[in-house]
């Protein structure tokens, strides 16, 4: 379209040339000229290129989450009920190792399932992994210890069920308690031979914590997941209120605090949350146990 113009413009100069209006198409002919510099220019104008989003098995802190993700979850299932064990009979551990290396399993299945997001179809292989060797553990342990090892990542292949509908906070109250009932105590069991209600009733704070900082991961967006995150918050502050007061105890509110300020209200993403809230929820667990001895 420049293009005819400037042809039709040319064409008129020739006429033109030499009347009082010569300067005025001289002006609109270098107009023309600016317009097709411009329109040459935007029209090579190189594409920026396009960024995919880096896959999950490349990124580092993924896995270095995984790490941290896996030795919280270890140290939430295995040092309370051995502590209340030491202190309630006085005699030695019994060493498991198989019922260790189930536990890093477990705790494998269970940073990968969450953090790949619920209802991922490669969940049910991570899953599988501690369902199957529950098989070898068979031969070593009671029923009852069997059901409750069964339970936790039985839960995990369910919640992965979407027509369940489990990603909501019914299942995080199913997960929730079937994780502060399972390891625990399984492995009080294990130490003891037998539970005492004392000890059950003690782990209801482990129980506020999963309800608190798994929030985020079954209700992961929008002004649901705060609103949720902020209940469990307060309920669980109040259980710790009713510690002695000292550091440990300010230390636990800070804890609280500053995950649902940071962690939870901001929107961190879905795969870094169960390295982070692992971590946060360990340190929150510990300093209330180790304070209940």
């Amino acid at each position: 379209m420049l293009e005819l113009m400037k042809t039709f413009y040319l064409n008129t100069y020739k006429f033109m040339k030499g009347s009082p209006m010569d300067q005025d198409y001289t002006n609109r002919l270098n107009r023309l000229d600016q317009l097709n510099t411009v329109e040459e220019t935007v029209g090579h104008t190189p594409k920026r290129p396009h960024r995919r989003p880096q896959p999950i098995y490349t990124d580092k802190m993924f896995w270095v989450l995984m790490v941290v993700s896996v030795l919280s979850q270890l140290a939430i299932w295995w040092i309370y009920p051995l502590i209340y064990s030491k202190h309630l009979v006085g005699g030695p551990w019994q060493e498991n190792p198989l019922l260790v290396f189930y536990s890093i399993l477990l705790a494998l299945a269970t940073y990968l399932t969450f953090s790949y997001g619920l209802t991922s179809r490669i969940n049910y292989l991570f899953i599988l992994v501690p369902l199957a060797f529950i098989y070898i553990l068979y031969q070593q342990m009671t029923v009852q210890q069997i059901i409750l090892l069964i339970l936790l990542p039985l839960s995990l292949f369910l919640i992965n069920i979407s027509w369940l509908n489990l990603q909501n906070i019914l299942g995080l109250i199913l997960y929730s308690g079937i994780a502060t009932l399972s390891l625990p105590v399984v492995i009080f069991y294990q130490q003891n031979t037998f539970l005492t209600t004392p000890f059950l009733l003690s782990l209801l704070p482990l129980f506020l914590c999963y309800l608190y900082y798994m929030s985020s991961i079954f209700i992961p967006d929008g002004q649901n997941k705060r609103i949720t995150s902020l209940i469990f918050g307060i309920i669980l502050l109040i259980n710790v209120l009713t510690l002695p007061w000292n550091f440990w105890t300010f230390l636990a509110i800070v804890v609280i605090v500053i995950t649902w300020m940071v962690f939870i209200n901001y929107d961190l993403k879905f795969k870094y949350r169960m390295g982070f809230l692992s971590f946060f929820e360990m340190i929150t667990v510990l300093i209330i146990f180790l304070q209940q001895r």
